[in-house]
């Protein structure tokens, strides 16, 4: 009777951990069809009540309300994000992603191939290491970043800044200075012939 009991209370044990892994990987998934769809509502309940994200030395803290902003702005890239991999680590998942947007098109990137570590409070994302890009040309990047910003403060200063701000109208004002910057050689002002 004891060994059926040990049984049963490992099965239930195993069953749990099954279950809380199992939806783990679906909030994962349902945060990135959030990016996918323009979903801010299915991103936020895929969230605890913070969210730290990090890259390298770089620490981003947003609360729903900062992290809405974040989004509104990552959305007028128009992200597609493909979940290539999804493997457990302890309490965390380490998730491989694929992810394309006008932004890494310009940057030379696309898609951009990168590792993250999603850790959980409460069956919610908590926390996001972004610890390994895959691939990823920094050179090039750099080239075109710098590239960009430049000529934008040499050409449009009403643009200048852009680089930073993380607001919907900042990601506006991104997607205008690579329009501009890409049609650079059309848009510029030729001599009136007289």
């Amino acid at each position: 009777m004891r060994t059926a009991t040990y049984t049963i209370l490992l099965l239930l044990v195993i069953s749990a951990c099954s279950s809380k892994e199992a939806s783990r990987i679906e909030t994962v998934k349902n945060y990135y069809s959030g990016f996918n769809n323009g979903d801010y509502k299915l991103i936020e309940t895929q969230l605890s009540d913070s969210l730290t994200i990090t890259e390298g030395d770089y620490v981003m803290n947003f609360t729903p309300e900062t992290f809405e902003t974040h989004f509104k702005w990552d959305s007028v890239f128009v992200p597609q994000v493909k979940i290539i991999n999804i493997e457990q680590q302890e309490n965390d998942l380490l998730v491989t992603i694929s992810a394309s947007s006008k932004r890494f098109e310009f940057l030379r990137n696309n898609p951009l191939v990168t590792k993250h570590l999603v850790h959980f409070t409460n069956g919610k994302i908590s926390k996001i290491d972004n610890v390994d890009f895959i691939d990823t040309n920094w050179k090039l990047w750099t080239e075109q970043k710098e590239g960009l910003t430049q000529w934008i403060a040499s050409n449009h200063k009403e643009l200048d800044g852009f680089m930073i701000d993380q607001t919907l109208q900042g990601g506006l004002d991104y997607i205008k200075a690579i329009d501009l910057y890409t049609n650079r050689e059309n848009n510029s002002t030729k001599p009136l012939e007289e």
